[in-house]
């Protein structure tokens, strides 16, 4: 077994024995001066032309001397406080932004406006790059708006579509499908009622029955409805060419129909018309 010689150096000034000199591989070297200990890495021979160098050495610092140098790194790299944390994601730890440029949801939840994006396509709403978390897209191809609902803008499943009211009529008095409404399911009365209603208080008043009691549908008769009288276009045509009380009228009341019609008939009375009454020689008077 190979003896290993542990060499002092007390003399002024710090750091490994250089210069001249003959140094063994794993001799150690304790500098009781600067208080470091110094590993030679390999056997050699020290000359004025190929000296020992501290480099020749692997240096061990003591506690304090490990400290110091510890503090004038931090310093001469510019590092603050955090340099003295670990990363991570727990108490007392560094945060450190992601790939994507953000802090983890998990650290600080995503804080944002919500935007609105005006998309024609499903290419273009998953190609929305910079939407987050709570943003619209309104897409024009259908009519329609959806909503990000979780990270990953590229994922279809990540985009939910949001429910509006529909503009149709989904029920009338509350049936479905196809509905035939009646005056009954609206709440009014049955049709054979409605078109008695004018003997009822129940739509009408009393003054207004009254109004359509009295009121009729006149259907005068005349040209091809009655040959027996001709049309005039003209009131004129009436008044200078008719003879004074030579017509005669007459209504007939049909109250099947409600509100009732009168159909007027007018005719000539034939009294009022000249006829051949005597014959004075030969000729009619």
């Amino acid at each position: 077994m190979a003896t290993i010689q542990i060499k002092r150096k007390t003399s002024s000034g710090t750091g490994p024995l250089v210069g001249t000199g003959t140094i063994k591989a794993g001799e150690p070297l304790i500098d009781l001066n600067g208080g470091n200990l110094y590993v030679s890495k390999a056997d050699k021979t020290g000359t004025s032309s190929a000296p020992i160098a501290a480099s020749d050495y692997i240096e061990f610092y003591s506690r304090g001397n490990a400290d110091s140098a510890i503090d004038s790194k931090i310093s001469a790299l510019g590092l603050k406080g955090a340099s003295k944390f670990d990363v991570g994601t727990t108490a007392g730890k560094i945060p450190v932004v992601s790939s994507d440029g953000k802090l983890k949801a998990s650290i600080i939840p995503q804080i944002a406006i919500t935007d609105t994006f005006v998309v024609s396509s499903q290419a273009a709403m998953l190609a929305l790059s910079t939407a987050l978390v709570g943003d619209i897209a309104v897409r024009t191809d259908l009519n329609k708006s959806f909503i990000l609902k979780a990270e990953g803008y590229s994922t279809l499943a990540n985009w939910q579509e949001l429910l509006t009211p529909t503009d149709k009529v989904t029920s009338v008095n509350g049936r479905t499908g196809t509905v035939t409404v009646t005056l009954s399911e609206l709440g009014g009365v049955s049709t054979s009622t409605y078109d008695s209603h004018v003997s009822s208080n129940l739509h009408l008043t009393d003054a207004q029955r009254t109004k359509l009691a009295n009121m009729y549908v006149a259907d005068i008769k005349c040209g091809s409805s009655n040959a027996a009288v001709a049309y005039s276009s003209t009131l004129a045509g009436v008044t200078g060419s008719c003879v004074s009380g030579g017509l005669k009228l007459y209504y007939a009341l049909n109250s099947s129909y409600n509100p009732a019609i009168k159909s007027y008939y007018l005719g000539i009375d034939s009294s009022k018309v000249l006829t051949p009454t005597s014959l004075i020689d030969g000729g009619t008077y």
